[in-house]
């Protein structure tokens, strides 16, 4: 089913502004999310099929309703994603997850964790996870809340959290969403947030089922920007001159019926 841009009449959709709707509410989430919550849900990701924002959007609020404490909930979250991870790597089970029920197992036998007004307020210890989450940070900050720079780091961030070969490091994160962005925006018309943003998030999606492991080239994810709707042409305007036109031929054609 499509939509229509009431603006510049461009058709999008509804299925694409779903998603959009969706990732926006899960990125709404970053400030109050365990940092390990986007490592725990790539998780439940098929090998070749990316996980669409709704069902991540689902699963995320599912994590969230476990615990109230979230510091023990993304302890958990992080012991969960090493354990299937390793056990992957070793040639076990590479299923995507269909449920909560191994975390939940984790999560029992987790340590209860001090209290704290927000994640990022409590003192961690250098580990991969904080890693990820000064990453997440420096993006969050870097995006600035413009739409299209905010697009671009939500995707970045997925990316860190798959923990590729040659991610870019925390103290660099900035600049490579600075080369991501150039590489992007050069040639493409990204101007419109409303048509933009689905083929932008779309095309990460895409992307991170393409990564092989490593972190992938920036003009990777051009190739699978979906090409912009086409915008329906706009009806001329009739301007004086035509209008003009169009009285002197409506004489000219009573003057050769009157016989004039």
């Amino acid at each position: 089913m499509n939509l229509h841009c009431p603006g510049c009449h461009a058709q999008f959709s509804i299925e694409l502004l779903t998603q959009d709707e969706a990732a926006r509410e899960l990125l709404g989430m970053r400030g109050t999310m365990p940092p390990s919550l986007l490592s725990y849900l790539t998780l439940f990701r098929a090998e070749k099929r990316a996980l669409s924002f709704d069902r991540a959007l689902k699963l995320a609020k599912e994590a969230l309703q476990l615990t109230s404490n979230l510091a023990q909930l993304d302890a958990a979250m992080a012991a969960t994603v090493e354990s299937i991870r390793a056990k992957r790597e070793e040639g076990g089970e590479a299923k995507p997850l269909k449920n909560h029920n191994y975390l939940k197992r984790v999560l029992e036998n987790t340590p209860d964790q001090p209290a704290a007004t927000s994640l990022t307020s409590q003192k961690r210890p250098t580990s991969p996870s904080s890693k990820r989450a000064q990453s997440f940070d420096a993006l969050e900050t870097w995006a600035g809340g413009e739409w299209l720079r905010s697009a671009v780091a939500a995707g970045l961030q997925a990316l860190v959290a798959l923990s590729l070969d040659n991610t870019p490091a925390a103290d660099t994160i900035t600049r490579t969403a600075d080369i991501w962005y150039h590489v992007l925006t050069k040639h493409n018309t990204l101007d419109i947030q409303e048509i933009d943003s689905p083929r932008v998030a779309l095309a990460f999606s895409a992307l991170l089922t393409k990564t092989g492991g490593r972190w992938p080239d920036p003009k990777t994810l051009k190739e699978l920007l979906p090409k912009r709707p086409q915008r329906k042409a706009l009806e001329e305007v009739e301007t004086e001159e035509a209008r003009e036109r169009g009285r002197q031929a409506a004489r000219a054609l009573t003057a050769m019926v009157g016989g004039k």
